[in-house]
């Protein structure tokens, strides 16, 4: 591999207690039955909007909410969002590992989350230096699992090819766009959605320490064989 591509959400990190906060609060703002963790986890994977607008329907499934309605909510989420999004949210497992293990390689986070919130969490987990550049939900006109947000990502690491590049995720949108861009694609089963999810994977791994050994870097003037070395703990 010559470059990574890291979803945040799930993939990086566990932030859905930090979501579900956000969401309940703004259904308590409105009136509306809260969700909690377990729902809302299910719920993430579109964008602060399609959350909003899942949650809304979950929460009162008969109910029909007008583009006014809608755009306040989403504005009440990410109000709220901004107070929590470091309260709880923190890497999984081993992420510093394979990030230093990785270091010699252009890696970049591909999300649907908002830019400047997936900004402040990298920030604040101290997790940003690792990544050459962000592309979040709002950073193109187009999101996950349509292929221009890899494609921005991997022109950000300077990649012509798309093969040499993998991206990692933990949904079918990561997959999707992954492969829409020519990449090869790893499916993580730890994050927010089913193993079953990720069967269009080229390879799917239990824990982020499984791309050490999925994966080789490839440096210029080294010995492939040399160039990898088992990431523990």
């Amino acid at each position: 591999m010559r470059a990574l591509l890291f979803d945040l959400d799930g993939t990086l990190v566990d932030s859905r207690r930090d979501l579900a906060t956000a969401l309940d609060l703004t259904l308590a703002d409105l009136g509306l039955p809260l969700l909690g963790v377990e729902v809302v986890t299910r719920l993430v994977g579109d964008g602060a909007r399609r959350l909003v607008e899942r949650g809304l329907a979950a929460s009162r499934p008969e109910a029909i909410f007008s583009e006014t309605f809608l755009a306040d909510a989403l504005r009440a989420f990410k109000a709220h969002y901004a107070q929590v999004l470091l309260a709880t949210t923190r890497p999984y497992p081993n992420v510093h590992a394979v990030l230093e293990h990785f270091a010699g390689l252009p890696k970049a986070v591909v999300t649907n989350k908002p830019a400047g919130f997936s900004e402040t969490i990298l920030v604040g987990l101290g997790l940003r230096a690792y990544f050459i550049t962000v592309i979040g939900g709002d950073t193109l006109p187009e999101r996950k699992p349509h292929p221009a947000p890899v494609q921005a990502a991997l022109l950000a690491c300077g990649i012509v090819k798309p093969a040499e590049a993998v991206m990692i995720g933990d949904s079918p949108n990561d997959i999707r766009a992954g492969r829409a861009a020519g990449t090869l694609t790893c499916g993580v089963t730890y994050g927010f959605r089913l193993a079953d999810e990720l069967a269009e994977a080229d390879v799917v791994i239990d824990d982020l320490a499984g791309l050490v050994e999925s994966f080789q870097a490839f440096h210029p003037g080294v010995p492939r064989d040399d160039s990898l070395s088992h990431a523990g703990g």
